[in-house]
């Protein structure tokens, strides 16, 4: 389960960078990162810290939230509370 989380963070990620038209390298200044590191996050190798999350949506000018979507959300149906 943790691979398809760091891969839909990856895609959404990729999404959000390619909307705005920035490379790796860009995103990665402005969020004071390696471009290395963007890299290694967009392909779903790496799990990002919570720090990491909040640099980027600044650097990307959005709501965390929007890196985060679709994430816990079980595939073809609804997500189950804990009782």
């Amino acid at each position: 389960m943790a691979r398809s989380i760091t891969h839909r963070f990856g895609a959404n990620l990729t999404y959000e960078r390619n909307r705005r038209a920035l490379t790796m390298r860009e995103l990665a200044d402005r969020a004071q990162m390696h471009s290395s590191e963007i890299s290694r996050l967009e392909r779903g190798q790496r799990d990002p810290q919570l720090s990491t999350v909040i640099r980027i949506a600044r650097a990307l000018e959005i709501p965390m939230v929007e890196l985060l979507r679709g994430i816990g959300r079980e595939p073809g149906g609804t997500h189950e509370r804990p009782g």
